[in-house]
Parts: C-alpha cells; sequence; structure tokens
C-alpha cells in the first residue's frame, strides 16, 4: 500500500489569458486584419532566413575558390615539371599522359574561379528606395522572394562548382596513377 499524495495548493498557479484583441495590434504596420494569419512575421523570418542560407552558400563558394585556385597552382607546378621531363631526351616513354591531365585538371579547377552570376545578401538602398509599396508587409514579401530567387542562382552555381571540383580532383588522380604506372612499369 502506498499513501496517496495530495499537493498543497495555496494559489492560482494559472494566469487568465488576456482577451485576443489586447493581443492583436491592428495598428502594426503592414498588419493583415485576418488574425488567423502571420504574414508579416513570416516575411520577415523568410528575409532572416534567407539572409543565412545566402551567407553559408558564400562560405562554400569561398571554400570550392580556395581549392580551385590551390589546384591551379598544384596542376600548373606539375605540369610544367613533367613537361620539361618530356622535353628533355632523358624521359620515361608516354610522360606526356599525365602531363595532359594535369594540364586538364588545372583548366578545371580555373573554371571554380571564373566570376559568375551570384547573389549576395541584402541589397542596394536605390533598389529599396524604387519599390513602391503601401505597407512594411508587401515590401518584406517581395525582398524575400527577391532573396529566394538568388538562393536558386546560387544552387546552380554551386552545383557547377562541385562539377568542376570532382573533375578536378578525378584527373588529378588519374594524372598521379598514371605517373605510378610509367614510372613503375
Amino acid at each position: 500500500m502506498t499513501p496517496e499524495v495530495s499537493p498543497i495548493v495555496t494559489g492560482s498557479f494559472v494566469k487568465e489569458a488576456q482577451p485576443m484583441e489586447e493581443l492583436y495590434d491592428a495598428e502594426q504596420v503592414g498588419a493583415s486584419s485576418d488574425r488567423q494569419t502571420l504574414r508579416l512575421w513570416k516575411a520577415t523570418e523568410a528575409q532572416r532566413i534567407a539572409k543565412d542560407r545566402i551567407d553559408a552558400q558564400m562560405k562554400l563558394l569561398e571554400r570550392y575558390m580556395a581549392r580551385g585556385a590551390s589546384f591551379v597552382g598544384w596542376g600548373l607546378t606539375a605540369t610544367i615539371g613533367l613537361s620539361a621531363a618530356w622535353r628533355l631526351h632523358s624521359h620515361p616513354p608516354y610522360i606526356w599522359i599525365p602531363a595532359t591531365l594535369t594540364a586538364a585538371a588545372s583548366f578545371s579547377a580555373a573554371l571554380l574561379l571564373w566570376p559568375l552570376r551570384w547573389q549576395i545578401s541584402g541589397d542596394l538602398p536605390s533598389y529599396l528606395d524604387s519599390l513602391q509599396y503601401e505597407t512594411e508587409l508587401e515590401l518584406r514579401e517581395t525582398l524575400a522572394q527577391r532573396d529566394e530567387q538568388g538562393i536558386k542562382l546560387n544552387d546552380i552555381r554551386l552545383g557547377w562548382a562541385s562539377v568542376f571540383m570532382k573533375l578536378t580532383l578525378g584527373l588529378m588522380a588519374a594524372a598521379a596513377l598514371s605517373v605510378a604506372v610509367i614510372f613503375l612499369s
């Protein structure tokens, strides 16, 4: 048998809820007359999330570009070295194959550095001045839609950067493998 314990309550823990009319601020700029929607909050939050997403995309692009710059340098160095060995008459046969592969890898890595269209976070003040909207809500929704289009554009660029990075890595690996095969045979 377990004794039952009853809590001793000396005061009220539940606050009385404020009427919905007191919580709703109809004077808020861009507030919807429909209390069930949160359009202004959604638009503001969409802008914040879009800025975070674009910043993350920018960091990823910067990493791709840094790796691409490194591969361009190493690829050109390897190409020059292999080409010099090929031009000297004391070279193993087929040394031109890895030289060509490293040159192609350098070219592929250079495509990572090629400036293409990119959406950065934020807009120019002149763009904001050119927009004619009645409420903050409409303006924020438009800016959030513009950011979403930029995110999609950036995703396309990052997709191509990924392809060129994989191609560069594959060509460099093939060049290293071909050098090993040539010198070990």
